[in-house]
């Protein structure tokens, strides 16, 4: 069974509709606390709420139904949740062993919350974008760096391959923070965006004020001579409305959702400053409660969403860059000449420095850059899937050669 929780008010105010499920088990009593406080108790005590995980309650016998939480920071609507969450919910309704409790665009908290709101066991399955808590998982945002690849497929797969048990990522972030990801995502091919003013050469940003999703595109920004202020995306259309920022570094399936063709004038085709990439997963100790019936359903789902997703943001990426055209918004084609190397000069010195910062740290960034490069060379023929014209799907193919 699948429920659905649509934000119909702020997160305080929302309360989960419990519809008669098939098995009901014993819950933690904490779990039943409303998601708002769970998140600032959350915040504020790290420790807190580490009696309300999962990791003392019962597995789940044979035959049984999981009852999970799963909180999302998109909406079903957007291309991350109908080509990878709607999918993964769809399979799931078809299972009887796992009912799933579906809270969408952020009504258990906000993405920087998320990783606290999972380890302590308010939820059992949510979304992690390394961006918005490079603090916690400062070697997960691999994927969103420039220079390596802009296809969603490829980017995520790879990702896939160190975030699973066993891989680099897993072992150094992931599970100690008690999360395991069962499906990754990448919205790809970071272009450079503004008002209106030429955007088409990395010199044209000194001194400049950005939007940042943070993370791996702070360098980028700090690289081009920019200032970067962090704020969310729907914060956007305000911000520039004002002049409180100039433009920002982003990929134009970001922009279409909320209606930013509007305000942003001019950007860069083919400036491929990284991505944006995000884990969907379970807490580790829910996981290892489940029987083997239920990991079979949430692994067959998630191999679904796997693919899905990134076909899915691969067509939603030319998709928007059409919309954005439409609305009048004029693109700058930078894959060529000199404007092509000045953008590209850009990806080595922001890789160093994250290399430089996190291995100062203690942190095995090489190693991981290594694994990546790797993974990224065992997907790369899977470039251009989802893509319909046949002049950008080669030419994704020949950029992964």
């Amino acid at each position: 069974m699948l429920r659905l929780h649509k934000k119909k008010a702020p997160p305080h105010h929302s309360t989960p509709h419990h519809s008669t499920p098939r098995s009901r088990r014993t819950r933690p009593t904490c779990r039943v606390a409303s998601a708002i406080t769970a998140v600032a108790v959350t915040a504020a005590l790290p420790g807190a709420l580490t009696a309300c995980s999962n990791s003392s309650a019962e597995p789940y016998a044979p035959g049984s139904t999981a009852e999970l939480k799963m909180a999302d920071s998109y909406s079903l609507t957007h291309p991350v949740g109908t080509g990878g969450t709607q999918p993964f919910l769809d399979q799931l309704e078809k299972d009887s062993s796992v009912d799933v409790e579906y809270y969408a665009s952020g009504q258990m908290g906000k993405q920087a919350d998320i990783p606290s709101v999972v380890r302590s066991g308010v939820v059992d399955m949510a979304v992690i974008s390394p961006s918005y808590v490079s603090s916690s998982f400062p070697l997960s945002s691999v994927g969103d760096l420039p220079g390596f690849s802009s296809d969603a497929c490829v980017t995520a797969y790879a990702l896939r391959d160190l975030v699973k048990p066993g891989g680099v990522l897993y072992e150094e972030e992931l599970k100690p923070m008690k999360f395991m990801p069962l499906w990754t995502g990448s919205i790809p091919g970071y272009e450079a965006m503004t008002a209106g003013q030429d955007p088409s050469h990395p010199n044209s940003f000194q001194g400049a004020v950005l939007r940042s999703t943070g993370g791996a595109l702070d360098r980028v920004i700090d690289e081009i001579g920019a200032a970067g202020v962090s704020m969310p995306i729907g914060d956007m259309y305000e911000a520039m409305s004002r002049g409180t920022v100039e433009g920002t570094l982003a990929s134009p399936i970001s922009i279409t959702p909320y209606g930013l063709e509007d305000v942003v004038h001019a950007s860069t085709y083919g400036a491929q400053q990284g991505n944006f990439t995000f884990f969907y997963g379970i807490n580790l100790d829910t996981w290892d409660r489940l029987n083997d019936q239920q990991k079979k359903a949430l692994t067959d789902a998630a191999d679904k969403s796997q693919q899905s997703v990134c076909e899915e943001l691969n067509a939603a990426r030319e998709d928007s860059v059409q919309k954005m055209k439409d609305a009048g918004v004029r693109f700058y084609d930078v894959t060529d000449g000199e404007t092509a190397k000045e953008w590209e000069n850009i990806s080595q010195p922001v890789l160093n420095k994250w290399i430089e910062v996190a291995e100062s740290k203690g942190h095995p960034a090489q190693r991981v850059v290594d694994d990546f490069e790797d993974a990224l060379k065992r997907h790369a023929d899977r470039a251009g899937a989802g893509v319909t014209d046949p002049k950008t799907r080669a030419e994704a193919k020949e950029q992964q050669s």
